[in-house]
């Protein structure tokens, strides 16, 4: 292979590496919404507007019930 056919698969195969790097470096991992469900409520009482704050509350509902689901079991709140 001459020295140029060389040079340009090198140059792709870092170019593809650097950007498989990248992409990796970059993942954000998947946050667990049952971790704090404190913080849904959190920001429903900082909301500025009050359909933020219905909106807001309705979703930490509907989380704090997936939640309970995913644990297997209801409690008495």
């Amino acid at each position: 292979m001459p020295t140029s056919a060389v040079l340009k698969v090198a140059a792709f195969l870092f170019v593809l590496g650097l950007v498989a790097l990248l992409y990796w470096l970059t993942l954000v991992p998947e946050e667990d919404p049952c971790a704090s469900p404190g913080s849904d409520i959190g920001a429903a009482v900082l909301a500025e507007e009050n359909g933020d704050q219905e909106a807001l509350v309705n979703r930490a509902i509907i989380v704090k019930g997936n939640c309970k689901q995913r644990e297997g079991g209801k409690s008495a709140d």
